[in-house]
């Protein structure tokens, strides 16, 4: 046991505490704009465009994880242990894609937004089987839906890569295997025959692109479907399936980053020293937690911005608060006041 300590290089840019903590708060934080725009229970072409700028850049950055690491491997070498991490980090950035699907679906099946003539919705028909077919088999072309299904199929392929001889995996040292992974708070050898069978079948189900979204497109579509079944009279305008799919990937989220923490934390004797040295590649993720933060900030505005319409269709000849005094219009000066337009601003527009 005294020659496996210390026995796995370190690799800062992989396991570091800035690349951990940037994709996890970037994944967490992904959740606020779909959260924000669910708040009138119905997500407008513009909030569902936002959602798909902001999945696109973290799924770029998801594969640019994945290459990396598949570089690493290839040239300079990558532990088995810490393949473990990066696909566990790639699983939680996956998130990004069902989060969009569950925003598309609540878009094309919720309530209609009379007053948002750019909405991708097509079913103006009741909901029935056929149209969710048909809609199941558009969402496949959806961009963020594309690439977020390569980044699937990639993982997958690396899943396999490593899962089919692990021993071997880059330039994982013999003593590598001593180390182990974490699946649900238990800890698992990486020698473990059954780890090995079950994370190649896992894997598998997910390396053919399109084909590995069938699964997360049946299980959140079929939860809307279901719903309505049971609901019909309340399903158009329910939000609560949504939240359901919502809070299940925000507890999957949770159980990776309590897994991967609690895996590195078990294998700490095996590992050399130097994975907290802050390198270029963990200030670089440590930088683009900006853009996340950029989408809340975006979606705060994009709210404020359709409480300030739905304001003006309420009040056809309102259009700043000086017309609202003016018409005496007491119920519009209320509107505005709760959007934050003061009294005093008499010439405050609505735009």
């Amino acid at each position: 046991m005294a020659d496996s300590l210390g026995c796995i290089p370190a690799n800062p840019d992989i396991s570091g505490i800035g690349v951990r903590t940037a994709t996890y708060a970037q994944n967490l934080l992904s959740f606020g704009p779909a959260i924000y725009a669910l708040l009138d229970r119905k997500v407008t072409s513009v909030e569902l465009d936002s959602m798909e700028d902001q999945s696109t850049t973290i799924l770029i950055t998801a594969f640019a994880i994945l290459l990396s690491a598949i570089i690493q491997t290839l040239t300079l070498g990558l532990s088995n242990f810490h393949a473990t991490i990066v696909l566990n980090l790639s699983w939680m950035n996956n998130t990004n894609t069902f989060i969009y699907l569950l925003l598309y679906f609540h878009h094309i099946i919720g309530p209609a937004d009379r007053e948002d003539p750019s909405s991708k919705r097509v079913e103006r028909t009741p909901w029935n089987t056929q149209a969710a077919i048909r809609q199941g088999k558009k969402i496949l072309q959806d961009p963020v839906v594309v690439i977020g299904s390569l980044h699937l199929s990639l993982m997958a392929a690396v899943g396999i890569w490593l899962w089919t001889r692990p021993s071997v995996f880059g330039n994982s040292p013999p003593c590598a295997m001593s180390a182990s992974v974490v699946i649900l708070g238990q800890k698992v050898k990486l020698t473990s025959k059954g780890l090995r069978i079950w994370s190649i079948l896992a894997y598998s189900l997910f390396v053919v692109p399109g084909v590995n979204l069938i699964l997360p497109v049946g299980f959140f579509l079929g939860s809307y479907l279901i719903y309505k079944h049971c609901f019909p009279a309340q399903s158009e305008s329910s939000i609560k399936p949504i939240i359901i799919g919502l809070i299940i990937l925000a507890f999957i989220n949770l159980i990776f980053l309590i897994d991967t923490e609690i895996a590195i934390h078990k294998n700490a004797t095996l590992q050399q020293d130097g994975d907290s040295l802050w390198t270029f590649g963990q200030t670089l993720a440590l930088l683009l937690l900006l853009i996340p933060l950029r989408d809340l900030v975006n979606a705060f505005r994009q709210r404020q911005k359709k409480k300030l319409d739905e304001v003006r269709q309420r009040h056809k000849n309102i259009d700043s608060m000086r017309d609202a005094i003016r018409d005496k219009d007491f119920t519009a000066m209320k509107d505005l006041i709760q959007l934050g337009v003061e009294v005093k601003a008499k010439g405050t527009p609505l735009t």
